[in-house]
């Protein structure tokens, strides 16, 4: 591996493991086991580093939004897509530790990201919608309403998961990280589900249940 991508892996590890805020780019330095003007040849500072991290995170997360048309049109479909970008975001979760703190710091980030956050956003209504359609989910008089709000309460899902698992100082591995939020989500979408999908409901909590006490 080229010693560019070296630190990248590297530096995306500690800031996923100690946080962005609590790391310089001499840490980073030591961890490689370089020194700081080795680093500095490749990125000039912290700030370089965090936005190619970005530009890995977004291009990722891009590409599957894109593919989001051709998840299905059941919930399990669905459900597998909201898992792999769900994946893609643990991956990344430096970003979401204390993303307001974070953007304001690399403001050359700050509009991508606010940008990215907002195609997200879209996107999970067009799948609300195609599950409305399919009659996955139950329509009523108030169905924009409704489309809004649950696109609303899943993006904040989406970016501040992490977020509230840290303040609760619970330490989730990636697959309780990601079980955790989806059940979340299914938790919003059960009241508009029929009888089949409700039970499909209740096994993920199971599995989730169970994963817990593992």
């Amino acid at each position: 591996m080229k010693r560019r991508d070296m630190i990248l892996v590297v530096s995306l590890k500690l800031f996923n493991e100690e946080g962005e805020a609590n790391l310089t780019a001499v840490d980073i330095a030591n961890e490689l086991d370089i020194s700081p003007g080795n680093l500095y040849y490749h990125f000039k500072g912290k700030e370089e580093l965090v936005a190619e991290l970005y530009k890995q995170f977004e291009t990722g997360i891009v590409a599957l939004l894109q593919g989001a048309n051709d998840a299905g049109d059941t919930l399990e479909e669905q459900w597998l897509h909201l898992y792999v970008v769900l994946e893609y975001i643990y991956l990344y979760r430096f970003f979401f530790r204390n993303t307001t703190d974070l953007l304001q710091k690399y403001p050359a980030i700050d509009g991508h990201f606010r940008r990215l956050l907002e195609q997200q956003y879209q996107s999970i209504r067009a799948m609300l919608h195609n599950l409305l359609e399919e009659g996955v989910l139950a329509s009523n008089c108030s169905e924009e309403i409704r489309i809004d709000e649950l696109a609303d309460n899943m993006m904040l899902i989406y970016t501040y998961w992490f977020e509230f698992q840290n303040l609760r100082k619970r330490q989730l591995n990636q697959h309780k990280f990601i079980q955790g939020a989806i059940l979340q989500i299914m938790t919003l979408l059960a009241p508009y589900m029929g009888d089949m999908q409700r039970q499909f409901t209740e096994e993920c909590n199971a599995l989730y249940q169970r994963d817990k006490q593992d």
